[in-house]
């Protein structure tokens, strides 16, 4: 197939044709429909080799029990014509010894079946995982907005390839033997006397026909649950990747309800489905059971009227009866073929998936170098989730090598469109995005994101070190290159204070980092790089005022002879561009140099002035086992694929794939390893089986020479015997299924157990009717639990009076987030207090402080929802339509949300992806405006506006202030100049606090050191 062959070094021969699939996909079957074979079309040939011997052995392992009621036959016509002779021990020998060399074929056959099943099972599934991701990896971002998000991604790196393996393992190797067992039981039979097989034989419609009416239910139900499955696992990763925006706005029981919802769907189709599965095999063994009577009335007229031995009758009976019955144990089999089917559906429709712009395409021109000469020339362009919204009519901008260009506009202009289409994440719909004069489109993708590094509005760091995430910028970068990136882009000096240094993990969404640290880490990533084009989003809006300076010194050092361009809401970092370019509405409204632009009066012009405005009033008044072991490498593809941005930038691709192959190599070998295992016992399992069939008769053979039991008495106890072994045997076959609930179920408890010691279930605790907000840290300590060497706060004291604003600042990890954290009861400190009107936060109910608590914070975190519903979180869902336009106006927000072709009914995607990011911090503010808290959290709330939209929610936010405790946290100095009391702070402790007057006068003070980087800065 097209698609799949251009999987380079992936080795496996491709059966997997484009035009079978296109075939399974017509018409509305294809929602329930994929061929079984097709599952089993990424094999290699030792595969090839495993699949053949494990159906052979599968084939002999299914005649073992044909052949055993063979022996039965002859058992009872052996009893029956030497019961009183005194050579029954002899005669009896000979069948037994028959009984050990059958136990012990079927024992080398189960061997094979088992382990060569499971092993193939498991490289397949391997090899399905690798593919499924690298197709991932290879999507346009377009894929991402429309067609995924990353809850499903989750469920099926994890749960569905398990299966697609139980599919395609032991299950296929144990509906192999079940079907040879059937027709190898109805040819023992005919071969014994067709007469009475074909008066059983009239049982087997009805059989067949119950079986393949189970079949299908079960197959249409598990595809719905599937679905179901997967839409429950995309909310709960929504869920839990914004756990400390869930925590804060109280919205666990909601969470929790959304939750039981989604699954509503999934378990009715499991109930149904067990239903049928229920009433199938009941009908099933109902059937059987009925045949035994006919078996044996009809046998007995046999006997008399047709010369037919007892043995005969028995052979007979035993071999369609039991042989039949394997049709009833099939139904598990069928079961994890549906499950199978319905989870490889979408999975290998991605895999299928040729995206329009293909990154590990290698078609394409490379040159020997690039000038980086950009021109975007009469680029039409809309988002393909927001069609009737025109981004770009008609936009045209050149822009000279090694000059500096900075796009500026509010938020929501286009401005990081362009970036967008520069890194050709996506392609115009018309016009053409040039550089050095040549389509975008016919360079090698990989090689042109090679000439080209981005640093993004929001920092995206995967869940490695931080050594591992600066090296994403180059392939195979030595370890003084990446100390060379840190000090350039001034993150070595928080690294070298760490304990591990550059192997410190940042965690989940670099969460261990604050947002200064993060971003640094971002930047020194693209220093790395050393690109020919350097596109800045916002590089330095999460930095203070110093790091700020010295990072855009470092940016200014490393942009010479480079081309860059830089979009950015702070005006102050785009004064001494060589170019700058005034986007509104999608239109380029003015361009030039900044003196150029300030003399035309016009909208560039105005922005000054509105970036003025917030400069003068801030200067008045001076000058973060197998099982565990999938779950790890899930866990790199999760980060991959949610960053995908990130990754396609970098070219990270093949990067991505060789940690998640490696990975995957231990919980595969432990997956082989046990398929032998397996085997092996199920092998020695059979051994003992047929080896006491034989030692049964052997013995009764002996007690019947002696007269010590009868004929009948030694089959009594062989059949008690026989219906044991085999339901051993047949519960021997769930041992894998039962390893892996009991994995499972290991899992889970051990998160029920858990007890939380900040349990927002809890309801124990007082409350307060009438709450003032008075806040005070008492010798306040802390460190974070995956850092315990590491001091964040140092016996803080600080006191919030009850309706004053207090203002945090500091230089980048000094722990200002950390205290926002800690009156959330995100976490408790070490040591210390925190007192809410006089009473340790502790003795409150947890759910009912934290309502009483807005928070906005540094990096806005939308649910994938609506814009109404992600406003309306901010009062539990319940806000009427009135309420939520007012937090929307309140927020500035309304006006780009009517906008909106859907209004407030707009999605906004995965994380917020389909919205800017000021118009996420907007959405963001106006959930918590609508809360109408007692205590209002600002963690640079207003860092990612453009400069008219920060004044209108600045001033916004002011009203909102009024009356009530209110704590920001800024490196912007000019917005908290206001403030009743300022607390500089450094190294996790407060060395001033005051007024801004009296910070200021304070000779080689800290804060007015800040106020002077700040205003050298600006």
């Amino acid at each position: 197939m097209e698609a799949l062959s251009e999987f380079k070094g992936d080795k496996p021969q491709i059966q997997l044709y484009e035009k079978d699939f296109k075939e399974e996909k017509g018409g509305e079957d294809r929602k329930n429909n994929i061929s079984l074979y097709m599952l089993f079309s990424l094999f290699d040939p030792i595969d090839i080799v495993l699949m053949i011997l494990g159906a052979i052995a599968a084939l002999l392992n299914g005649l073992s029990v044909p052949l055993t009621t063979y022996l039965f036959g002859q058992l009872v016509d052996t009893f029956g014509g030497t019961a009183h002779s005194n050579n029954v021990v002899q005669e009896i020998s000979k069948v037994s010894l028959r009984f050990v060399y059958l136990g012990t074929g079927t024992a080398v056959a189960t061997f094979f079946q088992m382990a060569c099943w499971m092993v193939t099972g498991e490289r397949q599934s391997a090899r399905i995982r690798n593919m499924y991701l690298k197709a991932l990896l290879r999507q346009d971002i377009t894929f991402f907005d429309k067609e995924t998000d990353m809850g499903e991604v989750v469920g099926r790196m994890s749960g569905d390839v398990v299966l697609i393996q139980d599919a395609m393992g032991e299950k296929v190797g144990k509906f192999i033997q079940l079907i040879s067992t059937f027709v190898g039981g109805f040819v023992v039979a005919f071969l014994r006397g067709w007469i009475l097989v074909l008066v059983l034989m009239s049982m087997v419609p009805l059989l067949v026909l119950s079986g393949a009416a189970m079949s299908m239910v079960v197959n249409k139900l598990a595809t719905r649950e599937q679905a179901a499955y997967s839409e429950a696992a995309s909310l709960i990763e929504q869920i839990i990747g914004s756990i400390k925006t869930v925590a804060s706005f109280t919205g666990e029981r909601e969470a929790i309800n959304r939750y039981n919802r989604s699954l509503d769907s999934s378990y009715e189709s499991s109930i149904q489905e067990g239903l049928a599965a229920g009433l199938g095999i009941g009908l099933v063994m109902f059937i059987i059971f009925c045949s035994y009577g006919l078996a044996t009335r009809i046998g007995s007229l046999m006997i008399i009227k047709e010369s037919y031995t007892g043995g005969d009758v028995v052979n007979i009976i035993f071999a369609v009866i039991f042989c039949s019955m394997c049709l009833g144990q099939v139904s598990p089999c069928v079961k994890a073929f549906a499950a199978g089917k319905a989870a490889a559906l979408t999975m290998f429709e991605t895999i299928n998936r040729k995206p329009d712009i293909d990154s590990l395409n290698d078609g394409g021109r490379k040159l020997d170098d690039i000038c980086g000469d950009i021109e975007l020339k009469d680029v039409y362009f809309n988002y393909p989730t927001r069609p009737y919204e025109q981004i770009f009519a008609g936009f045209s901008l050149c822009i000279t090598s090694g000059l500096t260009a900075a796009l500026v506009g509010e938020s929501g202009s286009g401005k990081s469109t362009v970036i967008s289409l520069i890194e050709r994440f996506y392609d115009p719909q018309g016009g053409e995005v040039l550089i050095d004069g040549i389509n975008l489109k016919e360079f090698q993708l990989r090689w042109i994101r090679e000439k080209i590094g981005l640093v993004g509005q929001e920092p995206v760091l995967f869940a490695c070190s931080i050594k591992d995430n600066i090296a994403y910028g180059k392939d195979n970068a030595t370890m003084e290159e990446i100390k060379a990136a840190a000090e350039l882009a001034n993150a070595a000096i928080f690294i070298d204070k760490l304990p591990q240094g550059l192997e410190t993990m940042v965690g989940d969404y670099g969460t261990q980092l604050s947002g200064g640290q993060k971003q640094r880490v971002a930047i020194a990533r693209a220093v790395l790089r050393n690109p020919r084009i350097l596109l800045l989003d916002e590089a330095t809006s999460a930095l203070d005022a110093e790091s700020e300076r010295s990072v855009q010194e470092a940016l200014d050092r490393i942009m010479t002879n480079r081309t860059t361009i830089t979009v950015a809401h702070r005006l102050s970092t785009v004064r001494n561009a060589d170019l700058i370019a005034v986007i509104h509405r999608g239109k380029l409204v003015e361009k030039g140099s900044h003196n150029e632009l300030v003399h035309l009066n016009g909208t560039y012009s105005r922005l000054i002035s509105f970036n003025t405005w917030a400069y003068m009033k801030f200067t008045k008044g001076f000058s973060a086992d197998a099982k565990m072991m999938y779950e790890e490498a899930t866990q790199v593809a999760n980060d991959a694929v949610r960053n995908i941005r990130t990754v396609a930038s970098f070219c990270a691709e093949e990067k991505v794939m060789s940690l998640y192959r490696n990975r995957c190599k231990a919980p595969k070998e432990a997956g082989i390893k046990l398929g032998l295992i397996s085997g092996a016992l199920f092998g020695i399992s059979f051994i003992f089986l047929y080896a006491s069939y034989a030692i049964t008769f052997y013995l009764g053979s002996q007690l019947v020479q002696h007269g010590k039991a009868t004929f009948v008495e030694v089959f009594r106890v062989f059949f008690a015997l026989c219906m044991a072994a085999m339901a051993v045997s047949m519960a021997g076959s769930l041992t894998p299924d039962a390893t892996k609930a009991k994995a499972c179920t290991a899992s889970v408890f051990a998160i029920l157990d858990r007890k939380s010691e900040i349990d927002s279930s809890d309801n124990t605790g007082i409350t307060i009717e009438n709450i003032r907000g008075e806040i005070e840290f008492q010798h306040v300590s802390f460190t974070y639990p995956t850092r315990p060497d590491v001091q964040i706060l140092r016996d803080l004291n600080l006191a919030v009076q009850c309706g004053k604003m207090v203002a945090l600042v500091g230089e980048s990890g000094c722990g200002k987030s950390t205290i926002i954290s800690l009156l959330q009861r995100f976490y408790d400190p070490t040591s210390g207090e925190i007192m809410l009107d006089g009473t340790d936060i502790k003795k409150f109910q947890l759910r009912w402080m934290r309502q009483q608590i807005g928070l906005v914070s540094q990096e806005p975190l939308l649910f994938n929802d609506t814009i109404r519903a992600n406003i309306a979180y901010g009062k539990e869902g319940e806000a009427t339509e009135a309420e939520i336009f007012a937090a929307a106006g309140a927020a500035n927000a309304h006006e780009f949300i009517s906008a909106m072709n859907q209004g407030y009914d707009t999605l906004v995607g995965e994380r917020g992806v389909q919205l800017s990011g000021g118009q996420k911090q907007r959405v963001a503010i106006a959930r918590a405006i609508l809360k109408a808290p007692k205590i209002l959290l600002l963690d640079e709330a207003t860092s990612a506006l453009d400069t008219e939209s920060e004044r209108v929610v600045q001033a916004a936010l002011e009203q909102v202030m009024v009356g009530r405790t209110t704590i920001v946290v800024a490196h912007r100095l000019s917005t908290i100049k206001g403030a009743d009391l300022i607390a500089v702070m450094k190294y996790g402790a407060i060395v001033e606090q005051g007024k801004h007057e009296n910070l200021i006068n304070i000779k080689d003070g800290y804060y007015a050191s800040l106020t002077a980087i700040h205003m050298t800065a600006s």
